[in-house]
């Protein structure tokens, strides 16, 4: 074990990915090992964030969760937001996303802070890839950002490139207490299967360096995509689409562009299936027609031009 002092190498390491986040931010912390690392590193790094707590309610044990987490923040003399979501059971991985980010928004509101940080790893990056590639997102699978703007919140991911064993060691130095929580084996959700099952079986029968090359993969693509982005940004800030100039364009840039004019504008969960319906819907014969979308989104071609309907669902309130 490394010494828990200054020099302690895991200590600077955490540090160093910290160091350059704001010093007032928002931190999702759920109590377990992850984002409890996350929120020692932020203190110990002299930020002061706001401890988010958002409680699915689906186990018998997500209030003690909660208050662990309660008492956690007060323990570093921190402010801390928290809500319970009602829910007869557990849910899909993307209606829990959904909520999740909901919730962040409404605190982010209530405080107000537009930076949130999240304490995914590269474990976690090379799972979402996995997931990404399963459910269809063809070249736009590529993992998480470290840095992006989502649901009009900017998002820090500072664990994305570390491996989860450093966070642990860590946690070891620093002497921290954790939460498990049990629904991360419940193989009824695909990322659990993807953890236990998937990358196993490809560790054992093709290469035990798998994981570290799949996140290499996503590094590669990362930068690849902030190419492919430079060329199609300005016309994807735009409130509608041209169809003249989606039906002009080679098929590459016309799905990029989709796709990147659907995720500035607020789209959830974005799937190849929603890139290929707007492309559909482009090129349409009627003059007016209507699909519908993810997260409550309709997209509308009418009069040469494809534009966003959004029907909001009323939201609650914080630490009711």
């Amino acid at each position: 074990m490394h010494s828990a002092g200054p020099g302690s190498p895991v200590l600077e390491v955490i540090r160093s990915a910290v160091a350059e986040l704001p010093v007032r931010i928002l931190a999702a912390v759920s109590g377990g090992l992850d984002s409890c690392v996350l929120l020692d590193s932020l203190v110990l790094a002299g930020k002061r964030p706001i401890v988010l707590h958002l409680d699915h309610g689906w186990r018998p044990e997500s209030g003690e969760d909660a208050a662990f987490v309660r008492r956690l923040a007060d323990s570093y003399g921190l402010a801390f937001l928290e809500e319970k979501a009602s829910s007869d059971g557990p849910s899909s991985e993307a209606m829990a996303r959904r909520r999740r980010y909901d919730f962040f928004k409404r605190a982010a509101r209530s405080v107000p802070c537009g930076d949130l940080a999240l304490a995914h790893h590269g474990g976690d990056q090379v799972e979402t890839l996995l997931l990404q590639l399963l459910r269809g997102a063809g070249s736009h699978g590529r993992g998480m950002r470290e840095t992006e703007v989502h649901c009009g919140l900017r998002l820090h991911r500072p664990f994305l490139w570390l491996e989860r064993s450093i966070l642990r060691e860590f946690a070891k130095v620093r002497a921290l207490a954790w939460r498990e929580d049990r629904s991360n084996q419940d193989r009824r959700y695909l990322r659990n299967r993807i953890r236990h099952e998937l990358l196993p079986y490809l560790e054992e029968r093709f290469s035990p360096h798998v994981r570290r090359a799949l996140l290499r993969f996503c590094q590669v693509r990362m930068s690849e995509e902030e190419w492919m982005t430079e060329l199609v940004c300005e016309r994807a800030e735009r409130s509608r689409l041209a169809i003249a100039d989606l039906q002009r364009s080679p098929l590459g840039r016309e799905r990029r562009l989709i796709h990147l004019w659907l995720r500035r504008h607020g789209v959830p969960d974005l799937s190849m299936a929603d890139v290929e319906s707007v492309r559909r819907l482009a090129r349409g014969a009627r003059s007016r027609r209507q699909i519908a979308l993810s997260g409550g989104w309709n997209a509308v071609q009418e009069d040469g031009e494809v534009y966003l309907k959004h029907q909001p669902v009323p939201c609650a309130s914080i630490n009711t």
